[in-house]
């Protein structure tokens, strides 16, 4: 067995080399450029360049690098005070695939410089004011009392002395202009929040409201031909009964008035019975979510299989610290609610009551608020045909602060807010 594996781990043999005729031959490179702080973009080109004035044979070796990006210049050099000194020596092998020998070859570390070329030749002047200082401090000294005279050492004594951080601004200058650059634009901004948010699938290109949360998205087509509708069906006096989560207003009522027509929508009522699985899954206990018993308690016992590990895949979240296999986030309980609105949207023609899922998920009105927001809704005011609607109901106090989430295209979402959010 042993002489088998020595046989398996023999193979061809490699060719290695010192690229010691590239050194005679005065092949230049490579070099390993290191760079302090901020690198130059990949493409930028950088050239290589020997001392013009004669080198004894112990100095042919020094070489100055340099790049210029039109704003900023690179320069680095092997020699002298900004050379980097170390006593390791670095080679790179390159690997010749025809003929399977590698080659080693000398690789000198440069370390490189940048100056920003607008404030290159910027100076320092000393201003009038300066002068009338230094004349009126003479005079003090001169012809001052005891206290004045005391007064002008200790200004000077506090003084800072300019010209000693001359070079500190450089490295100042250089270090804001690099992380002013790199600060990412109001659309960066955006476009980063847009794809973070704990929201299902959407398209912003869409042009019609049907085209900008995909229902496939929602309830795949497996999910969708497991979601067993007949039971309702043949429970049509008390068809709630069925549903795992009963405390639901909005999918009672809606379930009910289905019900009461005689051409039943088993389409309605299909995503009724599905909203209801998400309900039902929201309320299990972040410390039960690993615990199948409990779990099949909440939900009823009759929810397919698929729907379920479909729910833990997308909502629960399996930190790698904890000794819990999945647990609830704020931005998985996000993203389950956002689930339970667009399903909502979808049904209504994507104009709901704002406030019809208030009571349902036990929310206060400015966070549901918040969370149709979230999606791209509009929540507007009801408009007078809405209110005249209504009837007396309109003048109460629940019929003023009624309002609409209502869903338009092409699809935009609220500006990040800045700063704490309000207590």
């Amino acid at each position: 067995m042993s002489s088998s594996k020595r046989k398996d781990t023999e193979g061809s043999k490699l060719s290695l080399e010192f690229a010691k005729t590239d050194v005679d031959a005065g092949v230049e490179g490579p070099y390993l450029a290191v760079f302090p702080g901020i690198a130059p973009p990949k493409e930028t080109p950088f050239n290589i360049y020997k001392p013009d004035h004669e080198e004894p044979k112990s100095k042919k070796k020094r070489r100055i690098l340099e790049a210029d990006t039109g704003k900023v210049e690179f320069v680095g050099q092997n020699f002298g005070e900004n050379a980097r000194n170390g006593f390791c020596r670095y080679v790179i092998a390159i690997r010749d695939k025809k003929t399977d020998k590698i080659t080693f070859k000398d690789a000198p570390v440069i370390a490189v410089n940048r100056t920003i070329k607008s404030l290159k030749n910027a100076k320092v002047h000393t201003s009038s004011m300066d002068q009338f200082l230094v004349a009126k401090n003479a005079l003090g000294e001169a012809f001052g009392t005891k206290k004045a005279k005391q007064q002008i050492k200790s200004v000077e004594r506090n003084a800072v002395n300019v010209s000693t951080l001359d070079k500190d601004a450089g490295i100042l200058r250089d270090t804001i202009a690099a992380k002013t650059s790199a600060l990412p634009s109001k659309a960066e901004i955006k476009a980063e929040a847009d794809e973070d948010r704990p929201i299902p699938p959407y398209n912003l290109n869409a042009t019609k409201v049907e085209e900008i949360y995909n229902f496939d998205d929602l309830i795949t087509p497996a999910e969708y031909q497991l979601i067993p509708f007949k039971s309702i069906l043949n429970n049509p006096n008390q068809p709630i009964t069925v549903l795992p989560f009963q405390g639901s207003s909005y999918v009672n009522d809606s379930l009910m008035a289905l019900m009461s027509v005689s051409k039943k929508d088993r389409h309605k009522i299909r995503v009724l019975m599905y909203i209801s699985y998400l309900m039902a899954f929201r309320t299990i206990p972040d410390k039960k979510l690993d615990d199948s018993d409990t779990v099949n308690r909440i939900m009823g016992g009759e929810v397919p299989s698929l729907i379920l590990e479909n729910f833990y895949e997308r909502f629960t979240e399996m930190p790698e610290d904890s000794k819990k296999r999945h647990t609830f986030t704020p931005k998985s309980k996000d993203k389950l609610l956002s689930w339970i609105f667009v399903l909502a949207l979808t049904l209504e023609n994507f104009n709901i009551d704002a406030a019809v899922m208030t009571r349902d998920l036990s929310l206060k009105q400015n966070r549901v608020n918040e969370l149709w927001k979230s999606l791209g809704c509009k929540v507007n005011e009801l408009t007078a045909t809405q209110k005249a609607q209504l009837g007396p109901n309109a003048s109460t106090e629940e019929g003023k602060n009624l309002k609409r989430a209502i869903l338009t295209a092409p699809l935009t979402f609220p500006l990040p807010k800045r700063g704490p959010r309000a207590k």
